[in-house]
């Protein structure tokens, strides 16, 4: 005779035993009723500005832009960190530090995300979406937070969240997008109406949780700091602001401990190094030259940016000038300064640094506004509503006619360039041609692969061996130590062009070389020609 266990159910009694007792849920009650009432006309501002910030990041984003190498390289590791343990599929080179895709494998662990989508890409398009919704959340609050009206908050926002560059650039799955909520989150929290420890500690939580998200958010420091010193309170600045300060380095610390105990904080034989990647990355990597000189790669990109949205990058600037009149946008102003002196200063430019220009330029654009109308002091921050002050009237005609310009320059300029990234419908060359080879390519044969479609050809295809990341061909030692053929090569057509040349990808040429194309999917450079090597050539 067998045992029948039933499942336990939750009775009443037990029910009130996992419930928070009466008088506490009474109490969250009202601080739920007392928030919603202090900010209920934001939030039925704010419901709407996000509704349309989603559906334009979420029409098309399937489609439009084109696959690039670092989204696919982001998501293979938080691939490889969510169904392996380790931080790359590869050997992990200190890069980036992990926080970017550690955020992405916790989401693909908390909702299944990699088998939810048919590709890999879908699901990276959902953590975009997600962090684009949170970000533009953030630059209302940061607006009020600032002192900008109801109006202004929700125009910054909805400017942040149609520019074309923000649309574009916000879909690919960049750590920019991840890192911005948390940059946002942290002048929020400085700018905090209570002035209190909790916030500035706060603040430093999410400034190191975007430095470890990406590195590059470090430029950005003197701003936030300059924020946390205006705003704390002068009777316990210096407790406030140690406290946070210490919190933030200890957060930070986190990534140097771990290349410590794995032995790989300094360069040494065969391994990589935090500092000796770091070192490769400050002073090694090809420089971009800087935006003031032409024909440099600084100039090009910056014109590239120009043309999908001059109005808000220029626009930025010439805002830097009035928001300095007032002193609670100085902190912004800095640090949209800091974001350019990076295009100044002649070193590398990362293609996706315009995402660390755009929340500033958004902010000075609709603060200088502000400023003209005679917004000048920072708004009441208690419940009861604020009775409205009078300005001269110039001021207001010459606000409103600063703001109509700014729509009507946007109403002229982003249709045009988000027609296409709402409209476009064709498949990727990429993702047609991972498709064709799941549909003709045997599972055994050795791949060489763009990044983008790695972790489709892995997960969901299954491809044993697994395909060689065509980066990794000849810059990781154990893929060359254990390479012993080369069948298929999947890149697009301008890993072929000679600015790249033997130089960068010598086995990957030379393999082509013995190698016949078999379909073609695509025109130009982002096309893709699938080549089936000869069985007789060996690398």
């Amino acid at each position: 005779m067998s045992a029948h266990r039933t499942r336990p159910t939750l009775t009443t009694v037990d029910l009130a035993k996992v419930l928070p007792p009466l008088p506490v849920r009474r109490r969250l009650l009202v601080s739920v009723s007392v928030w919603l009432r202090r900010h209920g006309r934001s939030l039925a501002v704010l419901v709407p500005v996000l509704v349309v910030a989603g559906l334009a990041h979420a029409i098309g984003m399937s489609t439009f832009p084109r696959y690039v190498d670092d989204p696919g390289t982001y998501l293979s590791q938080a691939w490889s960190l969510r169904y392996q343990g380790t931080l790359s599929p590869y050997s992990y080179f200190y890069d980036h530090a992990p926080a970017g895709w550690i955020q992405m494998a916790l989401w693909a662990l908390l909702t299944n995300g990699f088998d939810r989508y048919g590709t890999a890409f879908g699901f990276g398009n959902e953590v975009m979406l997600l962090a684009k919704l949170a970000s533009t959340a953030l630059v209302y609050a940061l607006g009020r937070r600032l002192g900008f009206s109801r109006a202004g908050g929700a125009g910054a926002a909805l400017l942040f969240a149609l520019c074309p560059l923000s649309v574009s650039y916000g879909r690919w799955v960049f750590l920019d997008n991840l890192a911005t909520p948390w940059l946002l989150g942290a002048f929020v929290l400085a700018l905090s109406p209570r002035r209190g420890i909790a916030g500035s500690l706060g603040a430093a939580l999410c400034f190191g949780m975007a430095a470890l998200t990406k590195e590059t958010a470090l430029v950005l420091l003197p701003a936030l700091a300059w924020a946390m010193w205006r705003n704390a309170d002068p009777r316990n600045r210096t407790q406030t602001l140690t406290v946070a300060a210490g919190a933030g380095v200890l957060l930070m610390a986190l990534y140097p401990l771990f290349a410590l105990y794995k032995g790989e904080l300094f360069p040494g034989p065969g391994h990589n190094s935090l500092l000796g990647t770091a070192g490769w990355q400050l002073a090694e990597r090809p420089s971009s030259g800087s935006v003031l000189l032409p024909d440099t790669a600084a100039r090009h990109l910056f014109t590239d940016w120009l043309t999908q949205d001059w109005i808000l990058l220029l626009g930025g600037l010439a805002a830097l000038p009035v928001c300095l009149a007032a002193p609670r946008l100085r902190p912004i102003a800095l640090a949209l300064a800091l974001g350019w002196l990076v295009l100044l200063r002649g070193g590398y430019v990362p293609f996706m640094h315009v995402l660390t220009l755009l929340p500033w330029a958004v902010l000075l654009v609709v603060g200088a506004i502000e400023v003209v109308a005679g917004n000048r002091r920072p708004r009441t921050w208690a419940v009861e509503p604020e009775t409205p002050a009078r300005h001269p009237r110039w001021r207001l005609v010459m606000a409103g006619g600063l703001a109509i310009g700014v729509l009507a320059a946007a109403a002229a300029v982003w249709p045009a360039e988000l027609r296409p990234m709402l409209t476009t419908t064709e498949e990727p060359p990429l993702r047609a041609a991972q498709r064709w080879v799941a549909d003709n390519v045997p599972r055994d044969k050795v791949i060489v692969a763009h990044d983008s479609i790695w972790v489709d050809l892995v997960h969901h295809n299954g491809y044993n061996p697994r395909p060689i990341i065509v980066h990794k061909l000849d810059t990781d030692p154990a893929v060359r130590r254990d390479l012993t053929r080369i069948d298929y090569l999947v890149v697009p057509n301008w890993y072929y062009t000679a600015q790249n040349g033997p130089q960068g990808y010598p086995t990957l040429l030379e393999a082509r070389k013995h190698a016949v194309a078999v379909t073609s999917f695509g025109t130009g450079d982002d096309g893709v020609t699938v080549y089936r090597v000869s069985r007789y050539w060996e690398p």
